[in-house]
């Protein structure tokens, strides 16, 4: 029993604590940006709804009033901001390349701004205004913003590019402390892949303690300050994905590193 321990964990206590506390500490920060993997992952496109109103003869205001009316109604809606024709020729002469349109064949067009998060009943909302007038119609498409999605990004670069620099140097000390103990397995004949695999299970006990405890930490919080479930309940997939490039992260660069180190003992 006392010969597997020393296999599994031939290092110093200090060297298992401080790659413990290492994930520990960088999962909490993992955590608090899901926001920023959600931006680049997992972020729908936000809907643009467009209200098309073709002009009739009879009772035109009247009956756009009474689609306005109908469209207040929505708890989802908040505002309804008309477009200038002059931005739909703009539009339409780059997409079409027309020089000339009669202004009077453009049906009026309206931007329906909607709470965040909220979308519409499309179908629903266009049956209800085509009762009104015959043509009028709502329309959707998705916008992405992206600048919000490339600050994210680079937020999310650095920071792992930060934490790989840390865990480089924390994981080459600590594999230099271990130099005795390797040069003695290989006398011993022991495989590369073998002591690869012993060591590194040692190293990813303390891992695994690391980020579970961060992750208890905060959901602990959540519920000791009564904090809706950010992190849990609803980001559980942000969370799985952040688990898996941390712990990549972690043994890819421990197997480098020790393949390194046993290349240059005997």
């Amino acid at each position: 029993m006392r010969h597997i321990l020393i296999k599994v964990f031939p290092a110093d206590r200090v060297d298992y604590i401080s790659h413990y506390f290492l994930n520990f500490f960088f999962s909490i920060i993992f955590i608090i940006n899901i926001p920023h993997l959600n931006n680049i992952l997992f972020a729908e496109n936000k809907p643009a709804y467009t209200l098309l109103v073709p002009k009739t003869e009879e009772s035109f205001e009247e009956n756009k009033d009474l689609i306005f009316s109908k469209l207040s109604i929505n708890e989802s809606i908040v505002s309804v901001k008309k477009i200038e024709k002059q931005y739909i020729l703009e539009k339409i002469n780059k997409r079409l390349d027309i020089d000339f349109i009669d202004k009077s064949l453009i049906p009026e067009a309206f931007q329906i701004i909607t709470k965040k998060n909220k979308r519409l009943d499309i179908k629903k909302e266009n049956k209800n205004i085509k009762e009104i007038i015959e043509g009028a119609e709502i329309l959707e498409s998705s916008i992405k913003e992206k600048k919000e999605t490339f600050k994210s990004f680079l937020f999310l670069f650095f920071l792992i590019i930060f934490f790989l620099i840390f865990l480089f140097i924390l994981q080459k000390h600590q594999i230099g402390h271990i130099k005795l103990f390797l040069i003695k397995s290989r006398i011993y004949g022991a495989k590369d892949s073998n002591l690869i695999f012993n060591i590194s299970i040692g190293y990813f006990v303390f891992q695994i303690l690391g980020f579970l405890t961060s992750y208890f930490c905060i959901y602990i919080l959540e519920n000791i300050y009564m904090l809706p479930a950010l992190y849990f309940f609803n980001n559980i997939e942000k969370i799985i994905t952040f688990n898996l490039v941390q712990n990549i992260i972690c043994i890819m660069t421990l197997y480098y590193i020790l393949k390194n180190q046993l290349g240059k003992v005997m």
